[in-house]
């Protein structure tokens, strides 16, 4: 059992969010003193609210980010959701489960469809399948690689169109959700490419279902403690020997699915999930050290400034192409929702 104080500047839904999550888990106590608190739980992974945030100032050692969204700060000692590598990141940043959407919480991302069909039997008409938005170069490719293709045994879609994170729940987001968990439980294996971040939600669904994930997400860091085995880790690089490479595993789907389950069991389920988490903080409190966090806060506005601008820079090349197609009269040639 770990006492917890969660901080947070904004009050946002993001700190509701995570507020909801801690308080479904067996393994913490939720106190109200920070000064008694083991670990000091931020939920704004900014560092302008972090470093002017009075509890931060006066308990610098028990602080973690807990943070689920695309964009991480790496500011402080984190816990994220879709952790990537990277010189902050190293020995002092960890990755969890996708938080929300492993817990159900009030208004959050989770989709409900995997708890009401996980456990029916379904048949696998589908070798591998992915359905998903064209959120990262890695599914621009995956997606304009299959778009002239037609496998029988094979579900490449494009669904841009759906947007999963979008607030309010309506007959159609259902429908879509619904399809969405009935085409992967049809599938022996699931694609896992990289989101708008350095993973995908999938991952973790695909396992709840007792599907054999396929991922490919280069610069993710995968959960610590866990066995990834069951994966088939494939290089962004090779998209297009995707089809190559599920085959060559054409006969291990079974029981790279069930241990797939068994590891989400064990590790992301509402009743181990607390555990794992656990862990991790004290893990990250114990890797904390004095005068690396004092010499990052020191050099980050540097970091950030160096960050700001290459999004500046790549947003401008961005439209600069999309102008540039435009001009010649010519479609660009990937799917963008982004």
């Amino acid at each position: 059992m770990m006492k917890v104080f969660v901080s947070s500047v904004r009050l946002d839904a993001q700190a509701a969010k995570m507020l909801a999550v801690v308080q479904k888990l067996d393994q913490f106590t939720l106190t109200s003193d920070p000064q008694e608190a083991e670990a000091i739980l931020m939920t704004d992974d900014d560092s302008r609210l972090i470093s002017g945030s009075a509890v931060f100032k006066a308990h610098k050692a028990k602080c973690v980010t807990l943070f689920d969204g695309d964009v991480m700060s790496y500011y402080a000692p984190s816990l994220y959701a879709s952790n990537h590598r990277g010189l902050l990141s190293r020995g002092r940043a960890l990755t969890a489960g996708p938080f929300a959407s492993l817990i159900d919480v009030p208004k959050g991302p989770r989709n409900s469809w995997i708890s009401r069909l996980k456990d029916v039997e379904v048949e696998k008409r589908y070798l591998y399948s992915f359905m998903g938005g064209s959120t990262s170069m890695a599914r621009k490719r995956l997606l304009r690689n299959f778009r002239s293709l037609n496998i029988a045994d094979v579900l490449i879609e494009c669904t841009d169109h759906y947007k999963h994170w979008a607030g309010g729940s309506t007959s159609d987001k259902s429908a879509q959700q619904q399809r969405y968990v009935e085409m992967m439980m049809a599938s022996k294996y699931v694609l896992c490419p990289r989101g708008a971040s350095a993973s995908s939600i999938r991952l973790f669904e695909a396992m709840e279902l007792g599907c054999a994930p396929v991922v490919l997400a280069d610069s993710w860091i995968p959960v610590d403690g866990v066995d990834w085995s069951f994966c088939i880790f494939v290089p962004e690089s090779r998209l297009h020997d995707i089809d190559a490479i599920v085959r060559s595993h054409g006969e291990e789907w079974r029981e790279r699915g069930a241990t797939a389950r068994r590891v989400f069991e064990e590790h992301f389920a509402p009743a181990s999930f607390g555990r794992t988490l656990e862990r991790q903080l004290r893990d990250l409190l114990r890797r904390r050290v004095d005068g690396r966090e004092r010499l990052i806060r020191a050099l980050y506005p540097f970091y950030r400034g160096a960050n700001d601008a290459k999004r500046q820079l790549r947003a401008a090349a961005r439209a600069g192409v999309l102008a540039g197609y435009r001009i010649l009269g010519r479609k660009f040639p990937y799917d963008l929702n982004r």
